[in-house]
């Protein structure tokens, strides 16, 4: 009887390894051929040159509404009009808030919803104290070593500058698009948005514009994403993670330092923010970050290989694995970081009073009101008191990765980066697209910028910077998207350069 049983126990081994081994055979990742298309007559140096310029007006939206630069605003627009003739001539124009501008470019098809490209113009200041850590001045736009530097390169200048090169481009060349597009460049985006994308949506809401597209700033090309991976992989963000701020509070006895009792404000309200540290929210690898993963598995390892194509037996592994990785963790849940703390008024008095903010990164799969019921479980302590406040939002739709407007990208990414594996994402960070939630379904988030891990503190941080080779990538895929998005979906794209 037990020979029987241990060979039965050999025969469901070998043949759950046979599963594994042929489910790994056959994993596989299909790209359609889709050729590259090169740009001839057009001017690199010139666009090379026009970024290097616009990075260097200091466009700083500050948290105090008291220091912005008029002066600095309003140079870039009148450098706008400057740097793009045809645009400002042929599109129609206004300025929305005084600082935001919003074109539109009529197309020749009234029956087609209009489509939406936009990115903003404002940049975060360099941190005080940095400025001489930087290899070229933050405002100088050096084009040097292969780069263009200065504040504003990788978020958001290069991607709004390299659309409106797109557009000049193409009316250069007489095109008119079948669909009606309009443009943006936003200028508080770095503060929330409210004067500009939000006020350009609301305009467009109330002119009853319903929006087939919108695309705007995102996810980039990662390279070096995984060990062992040489393909970069381009990721679109057809979601947006929420937000919404915990504040944590509770009151106890002051008194002096020399006599502490065995609860204190400070060391009580310590002991719930940990709890909630070590208690994060649950993790899925499913959905969408597991399709996120789907076009580079063919190139793993076959271990890694293995174990992607057979989720059924490695789906916790991989979960537990990625979840030690701080940008892969931020993709599989909603996360949970403690951002301020405030008690205490001097060295040797308790406090009676102690607060404390956590800053939760909503997932798509979870809501605000998951997010308070998930801390009040996981604080012991009954005299904690949990309420959210400020300005919150849930986490976007998942835009349909079967939509025509995406398969479009998709196809642009192509026709600029050849053979290029495209996967769709969650973009962990924030963008002006929460203002627009409502004028369409199809919402895409990316910029086609070739970053690796090191490039990670580059935004917002020092040294901000985009390869030249890499920003006239950035204008031919703008070029080759207003191609394929402004003409109708029931037709086939035909090719606008040879």
């Amino acid at each position: 009887m037990v020979k029987r049983g241990l060979l039965g126990l050999l025969g469901i081994i070998i043949f759950i390894a046979a599963v594994v081994v042929i489910r790994t055979i056959n994993l596989s990742y299909d790209m359609p051929d889709v050729g590259p298309i090169e740009l001839h007559d057009f001017d690199e140096e010139a666009a090379v040159e026009r970024l290097s310029q616009a990075l260097q007006f200091p466009t700083i939206s500050y948290d105090n509404p008291d220091e912005f630069d008029e002066e600095a605003f309003e140079g870039f627009i009148e450098w706008m009009a400057e740097a793009f003739p045809r645009v400002h001539e042929e599109l129609e124009m206004e300025r929305v808030s005084d600082y935001t501008l919003l074109f539109r470019w009529e197309g020749t098809n009234d029956a087609l919803d209009p489509g939406m490209m936009m990115g903003h113009y404002d940049v975060v200041p360099v941190e005080e104290g940095t400025e001489e850590e930087w290899t070229y001045p933050p405002y100088s736009g050096e084009v040097a070593e292969g780069f263009i530097w200065g504040r504003g390169a990788l978020d958001d200048k290069s991607g709004t500058i390299s659309t409106f090169e797109g557009v000049e481009y193409m009316l250069e060349k007489g095109y008119t698009p079948e669909r009606t597009m309009y443009f943006a460049a936003n200028h508080d985006e770095e503060v929330g948005g409210l004067r500009g994308a939000l006020q350009v949506a609301q305009l467009l809401e109330r002119r009853g514009v319903e929006l087939a597209f919108l695309v705007d700033e995102g996810l980039p090309i990662a390279e070096e994403i995984i060990e062992g991976i040489e393909s970069p992989l381009a990721m679109i963000g057809v979601a947006e993670k929420g937000q919404v701020n915990i504040q944590l509070g509770i009151t106890r006895e002051g008194g002096h330092a020399s006599m502490p009792p065995r609860m204190t404000a400070i060391g009580d309200l310590a002991e719930a923010v940990g709890e909630v540290r070590d208690n994060q929210m649950p993790g899925r690898f499913a959905d969408l970050v597991q399709a996120t993963f789907d076009p580079i598995s063919v190139e793993l390892p076959f271990i890694y290989r293995a174990a992607l194509a057979n989720l059924w037996l490695s789906r916790p592994i991989i979960q537990r694995q990625l979840s030690r990785i701080p940008h892969t963790n931020a993709a599989l849940r909603t996360t949970a970081a403690p951002t301020m703390f405030e008690a205490g008024i001097k060295s040797n008095v308790l406090p009676a009073r102690a607060e404390a903010n956590i800053n939760f990164r909503i997932h798509p799969n979870d809501s605000v009101e998951d997010v308070v019921a998930h801390v009040e479980n996981a604080i012991s302590n009954p005299d904690i008191e949990v309420e959210p406040w400020g300005r919150w939002r849930e986490a976007s739709r998942v835009s349909d990765t079967e939509a025509e407007p995406y398969q479009r990208v998709k196809k642009s990414i192509w026709e600029v980066f050849d053979e290029i594996p495209i996967a769709p994402s969650i973009f962990v960070a924030a963008s002006d697209t929460r203002h627009f939630v409502g004028l369409t379904d199809n919402i895409y988030r990316l910029r086609p910028i070739r970053a690796r891990p090191d490039d990670r503190g580059r935004i917002h941080g020092t040294d901000e910077r985009v390869g030249v080779d890499n920003y006239i990538e950035m204008v031919q895929f703008q070029i080759r998207a207003l191609h394929n998005l402004t003409t109708s979906f029931e037709e086939s794209v035909e090719m606008l350069v040879d």
